[in-house]
């Protein structure tokens, strides 16, 4: 038995947002976008944008069909976000599904950037193709938030990340604490490869001494930058940490509030200053300058607090432990994060991811 047309649109743009969830981190800084080219049951082509290759998602699925020899005319394209309309880095993409003779357009979302902003759409049905919108919408605008953040407010996407014990305590003072098992904390690296910057606080230096890399299973991408950010107002961490050593495609960043003298290989980033160090909004404002889309702070409390004081966290993944971790509970104000986005219970505890929306 055929599938109903609407019940193919909303399949094969749930195919569209897998292939984007497979490739978030790597099209950077650039939003991830799926799609798939199809007739009836069948698909032609498929694909994602992954920015070192440059081609969008719309022309990778396009060169993939011709590799397999496959005519799109009268196809249906299944786009997770409205397809470009103006020359920038590549060539319009509505221009390259208009030569290649598809008949219909099925879109997740509108793209809120002032140069497409519905500008696509308009396009493809002055020339005759079907266009529908705002299939799997909410799941699609969901997944493109971060692209969206960016644009309509010039900030990046923030990610915090934080292990609490049964206590609600990230371990004794002044000591490296594990909270959770080796597999959860692999797992976490994901967030590490979703981002373009990766923030801790100096406490976090000073105890866990971390390297803050990227240290995902698959290959890093050519073309991927990034920024290890480490919150050093005044200079106290020693320059033998080993954050400050050099690591080819990740550099290092010192967010300081005054003039300090130089570490090796380290670039300092002169914020102003702020009652708890330097300036969050601000070094937001001048990571979204160098092209990051996402940020990660993987925070102590006092860092995790001041974040969530000042409304500046989007997305809130803690990992909880079944067991305790010691030291002081950490008190933290969710009430700007009501949604309950994701649950997934594990072996020794649970990781929540808490959302504005």
């Amino acid at each position: 038995m055929s599938l109903l047309p609407q019940d193919q649109d909303q399949r094969f743009l749930a195919r569209a947002l897998e292939l984007a969830r497979a490739a978030v981190g790597r099209a950077s800084p650039n939003p991830t976008v799926g799609c798939v080219l199809a007739r009836g049951n069948t698909v032609l082509g498929e694909g994602a944008h992954l920015y070192d290759a440059r081609d969008h998602a719309e022309i990778v699925a396009l060169k993939q069909a011709a590799s397999l020899g496959h005519s799109v005319r009268g196809a249906t394209a299944y786009v997770t976000l409205e397809p470009c309309c103006y020359q920038g880095r590549t060539p319009p993409c509505t221009a390259a599904l208009i030569r290649a003779g598809v008949k219909r357009v099925v879109v997740g979302v509108r793209d809120p950037n002032p140069r497409v902003d519905g500008g696509g759409l308009d396009i493809l049905t002055a020339h005759g193709i079907e266009v529908r919108e705002g299939v799997l919408g909410e799941a699609c605008a969901q997944f493109h938030a971060p692209f969206f953040k960016l644009i309509r407010t010039g900030l990046p996407w923030v990610m915090l990340k934080l292990a609490l014990g049964s206590d609600g305590a990230t371990g004794p003072e002044g000591q490296s604490t594990q909270v959770t098992n080796p597999e959860i904390q692999q797992l976490a690296h994901a967030l590490r490869r979703a981002s373009e910057a990766i923030v801790v606080g100096r406490w976090t230096v000073q105890v866990d001494d971390p390297m803050l890399t990227d240290r995902w299973h698959a290959p890093t991408a050519p073309h991927r930058l990034a920024l290890r950010v480490v919150l050093d107002s005044h200079g106290q961490l020693p320059e033998n940490r080993k954050v400050w050593q050099a690591v080819a495609g990740q550099p290092v960043l010192r967010a300081v509030v005054e003039d300090l003298p130089a570490l090796r290989g380290v670039e300092d980033l002169r914020l102003p200053p702020s009652p708890n160090g330097c300036s969050l909004r601000h070094l937001l404002h001048e990571l979204a300058a160098r092209g990051v889309g996402r940020v990660l702070f993987e925070g102590g409390g006092q860092l995790s607090r001041n974040l969530l004081a000042q409304g500046l966290v989007d997305e809130f993944h803690r990992f909880s432990s079944d067991t305790p971790a010691g030291g002081q509970p950490v008190e933290l104000d969710l009430a700007s994060l009501p949604r309950l986005r994701a649950q997934v219970t594990f072996q020794g505890g649970s990781w929540d991811v808490l959302a504005r929306s």
